[in-house]
């Protein structure tokens, strides 16, 4: 009999690709809207997680459009708060009531990307979230650490895929605009982390199988800036790079209608050291996507 992982979110962009490559090792039970299961409503959550004979459970359900997140700004009574904050409270409470093992998906915008030290921020640094969705995932940490649950949180940086009907991720959207030449100025002052979703998968199968505890980057192994990668993109799908123009993020922000964070360059150190999971770098994972685009 296979094992069962419990989910929520199961049908968003990092939980689908989970149970396309480990479906035929693990079952999966769903938790999320998608099924008729509201994750802010407490009882029910409990009654879902208490009931399956499932181990452990993958929190990937989140508000994740920064955007209209921002739009929320100090509402507690927003989707945002309510399915990141709220939600995660119930999850970690009752995988706690259960005896579940949590994996709880986070993410890098829990720091302010003003000053990152060398070799981008560990699991050690404070997080110091500038805007609402981060602010909303740092207190969803706070609620699995307080609540007592056993757990680990992994934090997940720009994740991308080769194929996503419902979504873009970024690399999708730069590759399609690289193409029919439409790409906007893109940020040379701007470091991000893009993670190859492949990889995030293979590091949770990991965790449910040796339930390691504590915080740990997932994060991809090439800290680049928006030109950066849209160039990469460019060189590994063989595409015309002049159609690439430099943009400056010091300029967007005079009239950007939300925070940014300038240099989100995120290590993944530790799960090497004690787990000794390599992690793509763009040129790596962009190659990956490139061959599945190619054969499905």
């Amino acid at each position: 009999m296979k094992p069962v992982i419990i989910g929520t979110g199961l049908t968003s962009m990092v939980g689908s690709r989970f149970t396309d490559l480990y479906k035929k090792e693990l079952d999966f039970v769903n938790l999320d809207l998608a099924t008729g299961v509201d994750i802010t409503n407490e009882q029910l959550v409990k009654t879902k997680i208490g009931e399956s004979r499932g181990e452990n459970v993958v929190h990937f359900a989140a508000f994740t459009d920064v955007d209209a997140a921002n739009e929320q700004k100090d509402s507690k009574q927003g989707l945002c708060y309510r399915l990141n904050v709220l939600g995660t409270r119930y999850v970690a409470q009752s995988c706690k009531a259960a005896g579940k093992f949590l994996i709880h998906i986070s993410t890098d915008f829990v720091f302010d990307g003003q000053n990152p030290p060398s070799g981008g921020y560990t699991e050690t640094d404070a997080p110091h979230p500038i805007e609402w969705y981060g602010q909303t995932k740092f207190w969803a940490e706070e609620e699995v650490q307080k609540s007592g649950v056993e757990h680990a949180i992994i934090r997940i940086t720009y994740p991308y895929r080769a194929h996503f009907s419902a979504k873009l991720d970024l690399v999708r959207s730069i590759l399609k605009k690289i193409k029919d030449g439409s790409l906007y100025p893109v940020f040379t002052d701007h470091i991000i982390t893009p993670t190859f979703i492949d990889d995030v998968a293979h590091v949770l199968k990991v965790f449910i199988d040796k339930r390691p505890q504590g915080i740990f980057h997932a994060v991809g192994s090439s800290q680049v800036s928006d030109y950066q990668l849209a160039t990469a993109i460019a060189d590994v799908f063989g595409l015309d790079k002049s159609k690439i123009k430099k943009g400056s993020l010091k300029e967007f922000l005079k009239t950007a209608k939300r925070p940014y964070q300038k240099k989100l360059a995120t290590s993944n150190t530790k799960l090497k050291r004690e787990l000794g999971v390599s992690m793509s770098t763009i040129q790596e994972g962009l190659a990956k996507m490139k061959h599945q685009l190619k054969t499905t």
